[in-house]
């Protein structure tokens, strides 16, 4: 029994002994009765049947900020919380604990639970009436704040801070929402949108971090303006957002979004006075009765999302059934490729670089293959991508480079004539994020004892202007040492003449599909031609990839162009093939 109930009954009891005398009480009964109220922590108010306060106890003066004289002979109902029928709380408070509020004099409300006991004489009729209320404010305070604090962290796990958006959480509780109303009603159809920006990262690194975030919300804000009230739109991490098109009944609908979406990306943000261009690429998934888990539908969008990305910018693809077996087959052969890497499965071929005018030999291009034990000869153009997205093209690349240079420098030992031959290899974009590459790339040449000007290192137009000031930091620490340096693939959509101007390249690299339709085009002829003559400006050789008739090879004499590699002179050879072409001496390749 607690101390307010206990002195509750006593103040029951004594007034029970003086009900026979209560209207006539003495000023001693009075004052014996206010003592024991007094002792009550709680607002204890004694009333008569009226509701006419006859004694309050100090707890309650205390509390309402009244004075006594101020509350006695006034009714209750004066600082009663005010609701329709105020007496029936006095009423019900005498059955149970009932939760109320007084209101102070400077009618603010306190919260308060509240108990009455009625007082009868001998013949059972209420002579008065006593209400003792608990101050529960603070309380209430306490439990408001702790559910506004579990709102506000049940909305901060399930949105995106950024943006304002829904989350990846979120996100996944509104797709299992509707995959559930899909089962249930098989009208129902909903369709997932995976979108992933394209040249976000270029974006960031032009234009800082703040500014890509900015960009980030505009996008939230523009797709917003395409969907409708119960679609969902989500932040899902990073540059990618995520569509649940709920009120959608078949593809056309779907299609007619995505038109929206990829119309509406064809405008131009607004950042701090700069206009962006931003496309994205959508993979799509529409719901079907097959899909019984939230996970399948995600899997199925992102491998669609996966073949939206190899095609052009601002692409959509719908995801096929064939697209999860390409998906299966690209996990295994991701797999595959890390066991390969420790099996040593991969072994390099050499495509002879010669000279247009002699077609002497003057270097070779070292190129990969994975010879698989149970697949075969593997395309590197299939193997390669799964190697740059996790990573293992870095200690790839290390064993490229490591061979390449050894093979080189057994070639050299066998003709005082091929002392100056070089050797080209690739390096990979994400080479250049490893803090250690150029001190990699000189250990390999002390520990193969190969020549530095021997060895040609090449890099796409796609990896400088990914990372276009790194980049350019480690290639004048490799110029410096002496190493030669190709741009390759040179115009296939980046080009730019500064990167001729602001990087220390010594080889320009023409892309074979500039010498495939040099016949037929004019346009492509015209651009090879003015390549060609660029580089020569630049002080820097040329190299035509591809050639491979020998009206391409006479053209590209005429045009001025130096060097080349393409079947027409000979297909990658193995290190066994390349050793009989040098022991031949320095003579033309046969055709």
């Amino acid at each position: 029994m607690n101390k307010t109930t206990e002195y509750k009954n006593n103040l029951t009891l004594a007034l029970k002994q003086l009900n026979q005398q209560f209207s006539d009480l003495s000023m001693v009964a009075c004052a014996w009765i206010q003592t024991i109220i007094n002792i009550i922590n709680d607002s204890v108010i004694v009333l008569d049947t009226n509701y006419t306060i006859l004694m309050v106890n100090q707890t309650t003066i205390n509390l309402l900020g009244y004075s006594e004289k101020e509350l006695v002979n006034k009714s209750i109902l004066n600082i009663l919380y005010q609701n329709s029928d105020d007496v029936s709380i006095i009423e019900n408070s005498s059955k149970k604990t009932i939760e109320s509020a007084y209101f102070r004099k400077n009618n603010q409300e306190v919260e308060v639970l509240l108990s009455s006991q009625l007082i009868y004489s001998e013949d059972q009729e209420i002579m008065a009436i006593i209400c003792i209320a608990q101050d529960i404010s603070q309380e209430k305070r306490i439990e408001k704040l702790i559910k506004e604090n579990e709102r506000k962290l049940y909305y901060d796990l399930r949105h995106d801070k950024l943006t304002g958006l829904p989350n990846r959480k979120l996100f996944i509780e509104e797709l299992e929402t509707s995959l559930e109303k899909a089962q249930e009603d098989k009208s129902f159809c909903f369709t997932v949108l995976i979108l992933d920006l394209d040249q976000f990262k270029l974006i960031n690194n032009s234009y800082g971090h703040l500014m890509g975030d900015n960009l980030l919300i505009q996008m939230g804000e523009r797709l917003k303006t395409y969907l409708h009230e119960q679609d969902i739109l989500a932040r899902l991490g990073g540059d990618e957002f995520g569509i649940i098109l709920n009120h959608l009944g078949n593809l056309d609908h779907t299609l007619e979004i995505v038109d929206l979406i990829k119309k509406g990306f064809a405008l131009p943000f607004q950042l701090n006075g700069h206009e962006v261009y931003s496309s994205a690429s959508i993979g799509i998934t529409i719901s079907d009765t097959k899909y019984q888990k939230f996970g399948d539908i995600l899997r199925d969008t992102g491998a669609a999302l996966n073949q939206a990305k190899i095609k052009d910018k601002a692409s959509y693809t719908i995801f096929r059934q064939e697209m999860y077996v390409e998906a299966v087959n690209r996990l295994e052969l991701d797999n595959d490729l890390r066991r390969a890497i420790e099996r040593q499965e991969f072994e390099l071929t050499y495509q002879p670089i010669v000279e247009l005018n002699t077609q002497k030999v003057i270097g070779f291009e070292a190129l990969i293959r994975w010879q698989h034990p149970k697949k075969g000869l593997i395309n590197p153009g299939k193997f390669i991508p799964i190697a740059e997205e996790t990573g293992l093209i870095i200690p790839l690349s290390n064993w490229i480079l490591n061979q390449g240079c050894q093979q080189m420098c057994e070639w050299q030992k066998l003709s005082d004539s091929y002392q100056e031959l070089i050797i080209s290899i690739n390096l990979s974009v994400k080479q250049f994020s490893e803090n250690n590459l150029v001190e990699e790339i000189i250990n390999t040449l002390q520990n193969s004892g190969m020549n530095k000007n021997c060895l040609k290192l090449e890099i796409t137009e796609s990896c400088i202007i990914k990372n276009t000031e790194e980049v350019c930091s480690i290639l004048n620490q490799l110029k410096a040492l002496g190493i030669n340096l190709s741009m390759d693939d040179f115009g296939t959509g980046y080009s730019s003449l500064s990167y001729l101007h602001r990087f220390p390249f010594d080889t320009l690299k023409i892309d074979r599909s500039f010498i495939k339709d040099m016949s037929q085009s004019i346009d492509k002829l015209r651009l090879t031609q003015t390549i060609i003559h660029l580089a020569n400006d630049f002080g820097m050789e040329v190299i035509a990839e591809g050639i491979e008739t020998k009206k391409q090879w006479e053209q590209l004499k005429q045009l001025g162009c130096s060097y080349g590699q393409g079947y027409y002179f000979a297909q990658p050879l193995t290190a066994e093939e390349v050793e009989k072409i040098i022991l031949k001496g320095n003579n033309p390749l046969i055709i």
